[in-house]
C-alpha cells in the first residue's frame, strides 16, 4: 500500500493576508462601510482559492522512479520519472523535488507547467561520491494558482538506493614482486591447469572456487560443500592494506587522502584480477575488510563493494595491522599507504625481508590542508621496494603509465 503524506507549508504571506482580512472585517463591521465589506469578501475569496485549489491540484497524482542500483563513481546514471494523473482535468505548475546523496549537489527539482494524463521525464545525474546512497523520496509541490499557500505530497515508495563503486584508472605498468620462479615464468604469470599446485587442506566452499576442487567424500560427511585448498606456486599475490584509522583521512570532498588511496587500491585490484593474480584486501575500520586470495575478474564485485563502503572510522594501529597481516601471508606484492610522516618508510626493508616486495604510496597529508594542487609525483623503484610520493591534486592516471 503506497503511503502518501500531506502537509501545508506555512508561509508568511498567507498569515499576513489572513490577519489583514480579519482586521478589515472588524473595521467594516464596526463602521458599516460597504466598500470595505466588498474588499473583505474579495480578500477572503482569494484566501479560500489559494488554500483549496493547490490541494485539489495534487489529488489523483501518482509518480514513480526507475534507476540503476549499481554504478561507478564519476559516471552518470539514467533516471526515468513517470508522473500520471487519474483525473480528467489538467494539472498546472508542479514542482518535483528529490534528494540524491551520491552527488555533492544533493537536492534536485524540475518544474512542470502543465500535466495532462501522463508525462515521462528522462534525466542523467552524475554520481561523484562512492558508497551506498539514498535517492528520493520524490515530493510534488504546488502553489497554483496564486502562490500564496503551497501543498506537498511525499511518495515514500519512491525511496531507493544506489551503490556507487569507486572509480579506477587504467594501469599500463606496475612492478610486481619478484621471486625465484619469475626467472622462469616471467612477471605476468597466470594459473595453469594441472600440476602446478601443492595440496594444503580441505575447507568450506567459497564463491569463486573451482568445481574441480570439490572434495565429495568430505562434502557428504559435513553435509556442505568442501573443497581442496592448494598453494599455487606460480600465481603471484597482490596484498593491499588500507589505513582506516579515524585520523588517517584529511581533506574535503573528493580530494582526501582516503579517496586517493581507494582509487589506487581499486585500480591495482582490477588490474591484478584481469591478469589472473590473487588479490587480498585488508582494512580495519568499524567494519572490517578481510578478503583473502580473490581470483578472477568475475569476482571483482566483492572487492569493489568492500572498497565502496570503506570509511576511516577505526581504532586499529596501521603498523600493527601490517605486522599481523604479513605474519599470515607467505609472499606477494604488499601495497601500503603512508601519510607523509616517514614512519612507514623506515619499515620498508623489514617488509621486503619477508618475501614481500613492498610498494608504498606515501600520500602527503599536510598538502590536503592547503588549496594548492600538485599533479606531479616521485617514484623510487628498486628490485626490493617501490615508494610513490604524491600530494593533493596528483594525476593518479599518470602513476601507472
Amino acid at each position: 500500500m503506497k503511503k502518501i503524506f500531506l502537509w501545508i507549508d506555512t508561509n508568511k504571506l498567507s498569515i499576513i493576508l489572513s490577519i489583514v482580512v480579519i482586521v478589515m472585517y472588524v473595521i467594516s463591521w464596526n463602521r458599516g462601510i460597504t466598500l470595505l465589506y466588498l474588499i473583505t469578501a474579495l480578500s477572503l475569496a482569494t484566501l479560500i482559492i489559494s488554500f483549496i485549489l493547490p490541494y485539489f491540484n495534487l489529488l489523483g497524482l501518482d509518480i514513480s522512479i526507475k534507476h540503476p542500483e549499481v554504478t561507478y563513481e564519476g559516471a552518470e546514471i539514467p533516471i526515468t520519472i513517470t508522473l500520471t494523473s487519474s483525473n480528467f482535468f489538467n494539472r498546472y505548475f508542479l514542482e518535483i523535488w528529490w534528494t540524491a546523496t551520491f552527488s555533492h549537489n544533493n537536492n534536485y527539482m524540475f518544474f512542470i507547467t502543465t500535466l495532462h494524463k501522463k508525462e515521462v521525464f528522462n534525466i542523467n545525474l552524475l554520481c561523484d561520491v562512492r558508497g551506498e546512497h539514498k535517492i528520493g523520496p520524490l515530493r510534488i509541490q504546488t502553489g497554483f494558482p496564486l502562490g500564496i499557500k503551497f501543498f506537498s505530497k511525499v511518495f515514500e515508495d519512491t525511496l531507493g538506493k544506489v551503490l556507487v563503486l569507486p572509480r579506477f584508472v587504467p594501469i599500463h605498468r606496475f612492478s610486481f614482486g619478484v621471486d625465484e620462479l619469475s626467472i622462469f615464468y616471467g612477471d605476468n604469470r597466470v594459473d595453469k591447469k594441472g600440476g602446478n599446485d601443492d595440496f594444503v587442506s580441505i575447507r568450506e566452499y567459497k564463491r569463486g572456487d573451482s568445481p574441480r576442487h570439490i572434495h565429495w567424500p568430505a562434502s557428504a560427511k559435513q553435509d556442505e560443500l568442501m573443497v581442496r585448498e592448494y598453494q599455487d606456486s606460480l600465481s603471484p599475490r597482490l596484498i593491499i592494506v588500507l589505513d582506516l584509522h579515524k585520523n588517517y583521512t584529511l581533506g574535503r570532498g573528493k580530494d582526501t587522502t582516503l579517496e586517493y588511496a581507494i582509487t589506487i587500491a581499486t585500480s591495482l585490484a582490477i588490474y591484478s584480477l584481469d591478469k589472473g593474480y590473487k588479490v587480498s584486501l585488508f582494512g580495519y575500520g568499524k567494519k572490517k575488510i578481510e578478503l583473502v586470495d580473490i581470483v578472477g575478474s568475475h569476482n571483482k564485485m566483492e572487492i569493489l563493494e568492500s572498497l565502496a563502503y570503506a570509511k576511516c572510522d577505526g581504532e586499529a594501529n596501521y603498523e600493527e595491522t601490517i605486522r599481523d597481516i604479513t605474519a599470515f601471508n607467505q609472499s606477494g606484492t604488499l601495497v601500503l599507504f603512508g601519510k607523509g610522516n616517514g614512519q612507514l618508510n623506515t619499515q620498508m626493508d623489514s617488509y621486503s625481508s619477508r618475501l614481500f616486495k613492498p610498494v608504498l604510496f606515501d600520500i602527503q597529508s599536510k598538502s590536503f590542508l592547503e588549496d594548492v594542487f600538485n599533479k606531479n609525483f616521485t617514484l623510487e623503484d628498486t628490485h626490493k621496494q617501490s615508494i610513490y610520493t604524491l600530494q593533493k591534486g596528483c594525476d593518479i592516471d599518470r602513476l601507472f603509465r
